[in-house]
């Protein structure tokens, strides 16, 4: 007989980085999702441009920290693996709104970017979640398998995305652009796509130019 899988609910301490000014109710607020393997703390040198123009960044870590090499020395955090991953996405959903509503952030409407692996993150945050968004950044990643497109992706038609990758991405190339901008038309949700010089990164000057000019 093989062995049953239980679940329960338990109580866990999560963890989250800001950057910039403090929170006021007149704050420019961005929420960064970091990619697999990053913790937040190094993940936010990125936008040190964009805190020293008023924004403050807000940086949730994911839940699953490990050794990124081996059993000792450098550590990341993911927001989940394929194991339980179920399970896993609703945690990180209910995490997410449990943190904007804890910031007070709930109706602030923020912008939010997703990294890499991030990107998936947001894309389910802002269909499944309680947080309202003025402005979706995806960058360097792919749309998550698994999101409803016939009932879930009103926050997404109704939001302004932004669509980032590097011309010289190990992970990526062009196609994943041509990939994003065929399923977000077919959907009928408006976006932009931009390129710059670099790998998977996100690109301080690039991202600056996208909140500065609202472009």
């Amino acid at each position: 007989m093989p062995p049953k899988s239980h679940h329960f609910e338990a109580t866990k301490t999560a963890r989250y980085f800001t950057l910039g000014p403090a929170l006021t109710e007149e704050s420019k607020v961005l929420i960064a999702l970091h990619g697999y393997g990053q913790l937040p703390e190094y993940f936010l040198k990125r936008f040190e441009p964009l805190a020293d123009l008023g924004w403050t960044i807000v940086a949730p870590e994911g839940f699953h920290r490990f050794y990124t090499a081996g059993t000792s020395g450098r550590v990341g955090a993911s927001w989940m693996t394929k194991e339980d991953r179920l399970t896993d996405m609703v945690d990180y959903v209910r995490y997410l709104d449990e943190l904007a509503a804890h910031l007070m952030l709930t109706d602030c409407r923020p912008v939010l970017l997703g990294f890499s692996q991030g990107v998936a993150t947001a894309a389910r945050w802002a269909s499944l979640g309680q947080v309202s968004f003025s402005r979706l950044i995806f960058w360097a990643g792919v749309f998550p398998p698994d999101l409803d497109w016939n009932h879930e992706i009103q926050p997404l038609i109704a939001t302004p995305i932004d669509v980032a990758l590097g011309d010289s991405d190990p992970y990526f190339n062009v196609q994943l652009l041509q990939d994003t901008a065929t399923l977000l038309e077919k959907h009928g949700i408006p976006h932009t796509s931009h390129t710059f010089e670099g790998g998977h990164s996100v690109d301080s000057a690039l991202l600056t130019q996208l909140l500065s000019k609202g472009a």
